[in-house]
């Protein structure tokens, strides 16, 4: 292969004319630059005139001559150099990776097709995860509201039993004693299972289809009736146990203010009076106690629902921060879609580099454009670009 694309004897011939080829084209420079030399003494000494003006572009035009002879001359060898230099650079072509038609570049090439799958395999991990994440996020959620709801529903219930069972003990007096006392004996102390059937909750999800959230909701009730039924039975019982107790003391003191009614009414009516307000005070106090309980309930729900949060969170982390595949660099490109993009990026990059480079920096970076502009002030309609920051000089050259 080397002898068909290099003839050695060739070279050899060519080489072996490279000491007179130097020694003539030095010799050209040599008088060329003495030639011009005197020339410059010429002008420095007499100044510019017409007939030196013609002698300067005679002068320039045998310089052409000389460049086009020593090119000539040097021709055969820096081509033969030339050729050397191509064969060696096809060998390595041959075999670059960066050289789409090599085989190493094949190789490469099937190699990034897989780091691609594994990235976009990994991608896809990390975006399950994060849809995983979201949905148990939202799961915690929908349950925390769906406790919150239904706690609320029976704590009313409770609260208005409790009310009543008061508003029979406040209600009392000396006429219906005996007949309304029954009415806290018999008092019901069992949770109605209508009323806790009757709770219904529903409020919209993103991630969440219906049978996720029935799923939900029937995880939530399970076991929960047992629960507010015990729980309603013990404090109702607790309460009217209470009432029963001051029943005597109560008796005793609707017959006193009776007896002092019949003597002064507006004494009686004047503790009647401080005896409801008692009583309502208590009432307000067993009210405040449920409301508490119900809040204590609900900020161990929340508290759950948070710690579940957190782990789905942690989970969602866990997968964004996932190192990318092994033996695989990633970098973002940038794929302009539309002209507008430009100025986009031409925007990022001005206001953080381009803006602080200096303006020789800037004349390499805009040539082409500045090469535009100046076709424009230079061409037919000559438009120039009217700014305090840009000016136009004219450069002139000898034809």
């Amino acid at each position: 292969m080397a002898t068909d694309l290099i003839k050695i004897d060739e070279v050899k011939v060519i080489v072996s004319s490279f000491p007179e080829i130097i020694g003539k084209n030095s010799d050209s420079v040599k008088r060329c630059n003495e030639a011009g030399q005197a020339l410059l003494d010429t002008i420095q000494g007499e100044g510019m005139n017409e007939l030196i003006d013609q002698a300067a572009a005679d002068y320039l035009k045998k310089v052409n001559i000389t460049i086009k002879n020593m090119d000539e001359r040097r021709k055969p060898i820096t081509q033969i150099f030339d050729r050397i230099r191509s064969f060696f650079t096809s060998q390595e072509r041959e075999i670059d990776p960066k050289n789409s038609l090599s085989i190493p570049a094949k190789v490469l090439a099937k190699r990034n097709e897989y780091s691609l799958y594994k990235y976009e395999q990994e991608k896809k991990r990390q975006k399950e995860a994060e849809e995983r994440a979201k949905i148990e996020a939202e799961k915690a959620n929908y349950r925390k509201a769906i406790e919150d709801s239904l706690l609320s529903y029976f704590s009313l219930y409770l609260s208005s039993k409790v009310a009543e069972l008061q508003n029979i003990f406040s209600g009392l007096t000396y006429e219906n004693f005996d007949r309304q006392a029954v009415g806290i004996t018999i008092f019901q102390m069992d949770y109605p299972k209508s009323h806790f059937d009757k709770f219904c909750y529903e409020s919209a999800t993103y991630y969440l289809n219906k049978e996720i959230k029935n799923e939900i909701r029937k995880s939530v009730l399970e076991g929960k009736y047992e629960q507010y039924a015990q729980q309603y039975k013990s404090h109702l019982s607790s309460i009217r146990q209470d009432i029963l107790d001051r029943i005597p003391s109560k008796r005793k003191e609707l017959e006193e203010l009776e007896s002092i009614r019949k003597m002064d009414a507006a004494k009686a009516a004047k503790a009647d009076e401080e005896r409801r307000k008692r009583e309502a005070e208590e009432t307000a106090k067993q009210m405040a106690e449920i409301k508490k309980n119900e809040e204590e309930a609900k900020q161990a729900t929340a508290m759950k629902a948070q710690k579940d949060a957190i782990g789905s969170l942690f989970d969602a982390s866990a997968a964004v921060i996932a190192p990318p595949p092994t033996n695989a660099k990633v970098k973002e490109k940038i794929v302009v879609t539309h002209q507008q993009g430009f100025l986009d990026i031409f925007q990022m990059w001005w206001l953080n580099e381009g803006q602080s480079l200096p303006v020789e920096e800037l004349e390499k970076i805009f040539k082409k454009m500045i090469g535009y502009c100046e076709k424009q002030a230079n061409g037919k309609d000559q438009i120039h670009i009217q700014s305090k920051f840009i000016r136009y000089e004219a450069e002139v050259k000898a034809k």
